[in-house]
């Protein structure tokens, strides 16, 4: 084991982009693929886990990258396979034939083989279905039926349970019959004879409680479970809540159907982080370093219009006053600070607030506390700025009321920042429309739009005082 694990880590250090290595390894490898030497090649990728062996394809030619796949163990292939980002995993699974899919299938649970086969072609997904087990092939199909981004499609069907009725020794004899199917046991779930979820048992107390014991007398009932059409989101949030390693997934009747362990669930997180760090940058959230210039293009450029229609809406605005403008003409170099400012407290508010929804700390029972602590923020900042603002302008230009209109235009920019920051997100969500997608172009908008009204109107209010 030990030189496993070392072997394991200088793997790590010669697939280190960092090192100076790195490239000689990889011109390494492609040279042993290119005279097909087998031994070599195994040599090279010895102590490697798969998902290390994964990162090396980025370097690798189509065609490298399936001779490197195809060295690996069925099991490392599929391992592998569901370490790949999306777009290489289509592609991938575009080449290799319906019998080595099938093959690598038998060595992953149903969850991550409905997640392999979600990337399949209709057509070559059913001959990989019907060169499965009958069983196999049943319990597959079943789960791809489930709602996508659901609990039903994440949940593994590969789960212990016992009966109620059973004693503990009746209890172990069937766990370790079901071990042989199963990756880890974190949870033996308790089902009365209709297969109805009462409870679970950790494997530790099943084993070193007395065999003679009834298993009700050791069954935890306060048991976490999810109904197959559970957003995946809530999963998420619900194990970070109470740190959950496992839950089962219940059907109408309120059956167990399949389990979700923690591993899962750490893969949600990352997605919705991620996919809400590209939303909010009006980028789709399936982009990636390999996606195809013109296809980035086409995903962006519609973001990037609505930006343009308001920037014409903000630009209106200042043509309304182009006349205070024109005899007064610093106000041009100073309204980009008030816009700006404002652009910048409401990008804080809506970060904050998306953030809380995402987590599941505001929900639509306290939302006005979150539009109240935002705008009491705003107001303070607004007044701190503010002040700051007009002390440099009086400073610097010497003009007392040109201070004052920038400041007080700052303050209230800043006001309505914070409170539009904050409801935006809420509104959005309360319309089922992901927070993450419009609110910054929303608040940008209405911040340049305000900033610019605030500032220039008051500017023509006290002209006379400016010139």
């Amino acid at each position: 084991m030990e030189e496993e694990r070392k072997k394991e880590s200088e793997f790590r250090i010669k697939i280190d982009r960092e090192s100076d290595s790195y490239e000689e390894f990889v011109e390494q490898i492609k040279s042993s693929i290119e005279a097909k030497d087998q031994s070599h090649l195994k040599s090279l990728l010895y102590g490697a886990h798969p998902a290390d062996v994964v990162t090396l394809f980025k370097d690798l030619e189509r065609e490298e990258e399936l001779y490197l796949f195809r060295l690996l163990s069925i099991e490392d292939q599929a391992y592998s396979l569901i370490k790949m980002e999306e777009e290489t995993l289509e592609s991938f699974l575009e080449e290799l034939s319906v019998d080595e899919i099938s093959k690598t299938l038998s060595h992953i649970e149903t969850d991550e083989t409905t997640y392999l086969l979600s990337y399949l072609p209709s057509a070559k997904r059913e001959l990989v279905l019907a060169n499965l087990s009958k069983t196999d092939s049943f319990e597959i199909r079943s789960q791809l039926g489930f709602r996508e981004y659901s609990a039903g499609r994440l949940m593994s069907k590969d789960f212990a349970t016992v009966s109620i009725t059973d004693n503990v020794r009746k209890g172990i004899i069937n766990v370790r019959k079901k071990a042989k199917e199963i990756e880890d046991i974190y949870q033996i779930y308790v089902t009365n004879e209709d297969g109805v979820l009462e409870g679970f048992i950790p494997l530790k107390d099943l084993f070193l409680t007395p065999i003679n014991t009834k298993i009700a007398k050791i069954t935890n009932f306060s048991v976490f479970a999810f109904h197959y059409d559970v957003d995946q989101e809530e999963v998420a949030n619900t194990f970070k809540k109470y740190d959950l390693v496992s839950a089962a997934v219940t059907d109408d009747l309120g059956r167990i159907i399949g389990r979700i362990t923690v591993d899962d669930v750490l893969e949600i997180v990352e997605e919705e982080a991620s996919e809400d760090i590209l939303l909010m940058a009006g980028v789709s959230e399936d982009e990636r370093l390999s996606t195809p210039i013109l296809q980035s293009v086409k995903r962006r450029i519609i973001w990037l219009n609505v930006n343009l229609l308001t920037a014409f809406v903000s630009s209106s605005v200042v043509a309304f006053f182009e006349d205070t403008i024109s005899k007064i003409v610093v106000l041009a170099t100073l309204m980009p600070i008030v816009a700006g400012l404002g652009g910048n407290a409401g990008t804080q508010s809506v970060t904050v607030v998306i953030r809380n929804i995402a987590t599941g700390d505001l929900s639509f029972s306290n939302w006005w506390d979150a539009v109240r602590k935002e705008f009491t923020i705003g107001v303070l900042n607004g007044l701190a700025l503010g002040t700051v603002t007009f002390s440099m302008i009086y400073l610097v230009k010497g003009n007392l009321t040109l201070g004052l209109v920038v400041g007080t235009a700052m303050l209230v920019n800043m006001m309505v920042a914070s409170l539009v920051g904050s409801l935006v997100p809420i509104l959005l969500k309360g319309m089922k429309i992901d927070p993450a997608i419009a609110s910054s172009i929303f608040v940008t908008a209405t911040t340049d739009v305000c900033g610019f009204f605030f500032f220039l109107g008051l500017a023509t209010v006290f002209a006379k005082y400016l010139v």
